[in-house]
């Protein structure tokens, strides 16, 4: 009877214990859409200017968001009902979203680490083609304040036009991109750097932050599911 006892209250702190992670990992996984969607929506106008950039980071980051959403969402009930079936497969979801996690922020921590070179040789080869690229870099330059490479004199050095695009203008209403004093200074290469650099560090922190959250699940979950097996032997003897 003892033991009966103890393993009730083994498993009602387990399934508390269990639920409040739940309801934790469900707005992780709100939280790592809206970053995805940001990254999708936003960060990618500039990624996109460095050739290696394959555009599917995003998307595996929003589709890990909703596999989060969707199975915690179901969780709620396989927590409440305590089957011990259903809640070995939660934990199986669970090892599966933290394997799918690990690797993105392993692949984002390598890839912030080579994007500066690529950057630098993107928005030079966006400059001297001349090619559909351009029109996130006119983007750039006008969200950014930014002109050229390094700075302004790119557009002239290297375009075959030979000449400074309007984006680069302080004023568009009047501007004259011949007069280099109404055309923005600083050159892109650093002000996108600072911006993905600052940015990188969130993307890398949330993704390290989730990677490590769902093994404390899987524990848990895998817990209640024996004490509940462990409680039913028990009784029945």
């Amino acid at each position: 009877m003892g033991n009966q006892f103890k393993n009730v209250a083994v498993i009602a702190c387990l399934k508390t214990f269990l639920f409040i992670f739940n309801i934790v990992f469900w707005l992780t996984g709100l939280l790592l859409l809206i970053v995805g969607l940001w990254a999708e929506f936003d960060l990618h106008k500039y990624m996109e200017l460095s050739p290696e950039f394959s555009g599917t980071a995003p998307h595996v980051m929003i589709g890990i968001a909703c596999l989060i959403v969707v199975v915690t969402s179901i969780a709620f009930s396989c927590i409440i009902k305590g089957q011990p079936v259903l809640l070995y497969i939660y934990g199986g979801f669970l090892a599966c979203i933290f394997m799918m996690d690990a690797g993105v922020a392993v692949a984002v921590s390598c890839y912030r680490d080579t994007f500066g070179k690529s950057l630098r040789d993107g928005l030079t080869q966006t400059i001297m083609s001349a090619n559909q690229t351009k029109t996130n870099f006119d983007f750039t330059q006008e969200t950014f304040h930014c002109c050229g490479v390094s700075n302004y004199t790119d557009w002239i050095l290297l375009s075959p036009q030979k000449v400074i695009p309007r984006s680069c203008c302080l004023d568009l209403q009047n501007c004259v991109t011949a007069n280099y004093s109404k055309v923005y200074q600083r050159g892109c290469y650093e002000v996108i750097t600072e911006y993905l650099e600052n940015n990188m560090d969130i993307l890398v922190g949330i993704a390290i932050g989730t990677a490590f959250l769902p093994l404390i699940g899987t524990l848990l979950s895998c817990f209640l599911a024996s004490y509940i097996k462990k409680s039913k032997y028990d009784t029945v003897n």
